[in-house]
Formats: structure tokens, C-alpha cells, sequence
């Protein structure tokens, strides 16, 4: 059973945050558009490598992992596409959704498109590396070594693979989805022996669970745009500006004249992802262009946020989950 599902990457939310609150002119906004164009296409590529995937679920015992990141060390992180995981084996793959001509060699995967040759790190060191970590990182926890492998999955159907005499890999690990279930056979067939008891196979599966940790990048320090250049106002959905009011106990858009739910929590969220974790009644309103301390002062009450401090001094502590399960 897939005991983590892929979710939508934290980054996506983030990068298209931060195109709505920046002007249609600014210098960095193509560069923003193309990075989260890149992400939303790389998301789907996995989309579609997670449905092979799922349709080997419920053939014998294991259960998958989508979307991994765990500790190297107390600050360094891997991250996995999928992982497979029975207790006679583990597999890694690792999902490339990339167009064009690919030639790979030991050092690196060159891309031509278009007439362009394009460098990208070679995604079987990425893959072999994965494994290095995630069996060291076992180890560490006392748990049983498994015999393990991983693959390259192609997701776009439009790309040549090429191939490399000179480094034979390429024939053995990069593949199609439609190769992941024969490829999951010979593994099957080739470990069929347990290593794991119920025991140890449950222990794995927790702590893959409880070692999991989101990624949170900046995308502002990313993209070296500060909060000054930001776009102030709340977000209309309707109209896509930042024009939404408070007019009597209701947000209104005062262009489309929209009523938008939960607009100061949408704002808060956009502050989260591109400012801070905390948040000041100074800084909310400056946000969120607000005149009134005791407006913001209710608005940030009314949602029982926590907090550090009193009074002015007062910082609030924002929370993803938390945010997003109050628009629901």
C-alpha cells in the first residue's frame, strides 16, 4: 500500500504566491514564471510515474513512498521520487520528466533541444547516491541491510533516449514507466528471500514516516527580491488583483465586487511563504495595506493564533497546516 502519497511540492504554492505580489513589470517575474512552469511540469512527470507504480499495488507485500526527504545529518537532506520498499528489498526511482535528446555519461546527462545542448546532473549517480544514504541511514537504526537497486524513469514520452556503449548503466537503469513493472519482477524474483520480520518491516515503515521532513525554501532569497518590492492588498480570486476590502463584517473585492472568503487567511498564508513565520500587527497591516491597529489587532485575535509577547510587542506564530485547515 502507498503509505505516503505525493503531494503538491510546497515550492509550487510558494512561487505562485509570490507572482501574485509581484508588479506585471518586474525584472525577476519571467524568471519566477519559468521556475514554477519547470516545477508544475516535473510534478506531473511524477504524477504519471506514481500510476505505474500503483498499478503493481496489492501484488505481494510492500508499500511505496512517494516524495521522500530525509537526514544526512542534522542539516543536510536527500530526497527520494518513490520509494519501494519490501522486506526482501528495497527500489529507488527516480522520475526525470525531460524533452529532447538525452546522452548520458558518468559525469552528466547532456540534453539537445532545439538545437541547444543543455548540462544536467546524471540522475544514476542521483539515483545510486539515494540508495547509499537511505541504506546508511537504516544502519544507523539498527535496521536489517536489504539488497537494494533504483532507476531512471523517462516520464516524457517525446524524449530519445541515446545510447552509450562506453558506460553500459544507461541499458540497465534508465527506463520507461511502462519497464517499471518487468523491472520490479526481476527484483522480485532475484531477492525473493525476507530479510525483514513483521517487526522490523513495521519499524521501517514508522520511522521513514517520522524522519520525513518538507523542504522549506526561500524563494525570495532565491530570486533576490526583497519584501519592499512586494505587492500590498489582499488577493480577489475572481478578478486575480489585490484588491479585496473589509467592508462591514465581509471581504470585498472593490473591483469585481466579489465577496472572498477567508482573504485575510489567504494573506497570511502569501506572508508565510514569502516573509516570515511571525507576524506583527505593524507588519500584518503593512502587508496587507491596512490603516486600523485595532482592525489588524481583531482580525489576528479572531483566529487564536499563537503568540510571543504583548501588546505591540506581539508576534504571532504562523503554521501552514494550520492556515490552510481554517480555509476549508
Amino acid at each position: 500500500m502507498a503509505k505516503k502519497l505525493r503531494t503538491i511540492p510546497i515550492i509550487v504554492f510558494m512561487l505562485e504566491a509570490l507572482l501574485r505580489r509581484l508588479p506585471q513589470n518586474h525584472p525577476k517575474r519571467s524568471d519566477v514564471e519559468e521556475e514554477l512552469s519547470r516545477r508544475w511540469a516535473g510534478f506531473r512527470g511524477e504524477q504519471s510515474l506514481d500510476y505505474y507504480v500503483e498499478s503493481l499495488l496489492g501484488r505481494e507485500r510492500y508499500v511505496v513512498f512517494h516524495d521522500l526527504r530525509l537526514p544526512m545529518s542534522n542539516d543536510k537532506f536527500f530526497q527520494i521520487d518513490t520509494l519501494i520498499l519490501s522486506p526482501s528489498y528495497f527500489i529507488i526511482l527516480e522520475g526525470k520528466k525531460i524533452a529532447g535528446e538525452l546522452f548520458f555519461d558518468p559525469n552528466q546527462l547532456e540534453r539537445t533541444l532545439d538545437g541547444d545542448v543543455d548540462i544536467f546532473p546524471n540522475p544514476i549517480l542521483q539515483a545510486e547516491n539515494q540508495q547509499y544514504f537511505l541504506a546508511a541511514l537504516l544502519e544507523k537504526y539498527s535496521i536489517p541491510r536489504l539488497p537494494n537497486t533504483s532507476f531512471v524513469v523517462i516520464t516524457n514520452q517525446n524524449s530519445i533516449i541515446k545510447p552509450n556503449p562506453d558506460y553500459p548503466a544507461v541499458a540497465q537503469k534508465v527506463i520507461r514507466p511502462a519497464a517499471i513493472r518487468t523491472k520490479f519482477e526481476l527484483v522480485s524474483s532475484t531477492y525473493p528471500k525476507p530479510i525483514l520480520d513483521k517487526k522490523d518491516f513495521q519499524k521501517i515503515t514508522r520511522l521513514l514516516l517520522k524522519l520525513h521532513t518538507p523542504a522549506w525554501p526561500n524563494v525570495m532569497e532565491r530570486f533576490q527580491i526583497s519584501e519592499d518590492e512586494l505587492l500590498r492588498g489582499m488577493y480577489c480570486k475572481v478578478c486575480k488583483s489585490l484588491s479585496v476590502k473589509r467592508i462591514k463584517r465581509f471581504w470585498r473585492c472593490a473591483v469585481c465586487k466579489s465577496t472572498i472568503h477567508h482573504a485575510h487567511i489567504d494573506a497570511l498564508i502569501d506572508y508565510l511563504f514569502l516573509v516570515d513565520s511571525n507576524i506583527t500587527n505593524k507588519g500584518f497591516r503593512h502587508f496587507v495595506g491596512i490603516n486600523s491597529v485595532d482592525m489588524a489587532s481583531k482580525i489576528l485575535i479572531s483566529l487564536n493564533l499563537p503568540y510571543i509577547g504583548e501588546r505591540r510587542h506581539r508576534k504571532y506564530k504562523l503554521h501552514f497546516e494550520d492556515l490552510q485547515a481554517r480555509l476549508k
